[in-house]
């Protein structure tokens, strides 16, 4: 495809764009459905950090396929702002509906610290599935289940295979 055939967005297009994406529950839900019913898993826990791992992907990829690009900053920032303002929304749900202080943007904060110092640490930047995978299972609680570390694996891949099919299906154009 041409950059003449692509479709032209904003910044702050693309930006929203990729924050539906991230916050999509739809294929999370598939992908909860692959795990094995017999399993003593803390399904609650999965799927919450199943849907703090899409975002943190998404929002990585970002950065990752705009590497060379002017735009990185740009739309990096508008992804996370509009992160934020999100977070603020569920922070302000939670917390009234537990009775407790509950930092939703803090804590996606501290799980991507969590990814990328086990980034840093045990790969050489070759292959983060290697990674990420069973970083998510330890999250999880549930670091030698196969399934799981799986599960990390394929969210974490289609999360940044979704990312690069949107970023090569539009031309952003500076804001």
């Amino acid at each position: 495809m041409n950059e003449a055939s692509l479709e032209k967005v904003s910044v702050e297009k693309a930006s929203e764009d990729l924050f539906d994406f991230a916050i999509d529950r739809s294929d999370i839900k598939l992908i909860l459905q692959s795990l094995p019913e017999d399993k003593k898993i803390n399904r609650v826990s999965v799927e919450y950090e199943i849907q703090l791992l899409k975002i943190l992907a998404v929002g990585w990829s970002i950065s990752f396929f705009l590497d060379e690009s002017s735009l990185r900053k740009e739309l990096s920032e508008s992804f996370w702002n509009a992160l934020h303002s999100f977070s603020q929304q569920i922070s302000g749900i939670s917390s009234s509906s537990t009775g407790k202080e509950i930092d939703y943007f803090n804590i996606l904060k501290e799980r991507l610290d969590t990814y990328l110092k086990a980034l840093n640490l045990y790969t050489d930047g070759s292959d983060p599935l290697a990674v990420i995978g069973p970083t998510f299972a330890e999250i999880c609680g549930n670091e030698q289940d196969a399934h799981i570390i799986f599960l990390g694996s394929k969210v974490f891949n289609l999360s940044v295979g979704g990312v690069k099919k949107y970023l090569g299906s539009v031309q952003i154009e500076p804001q």
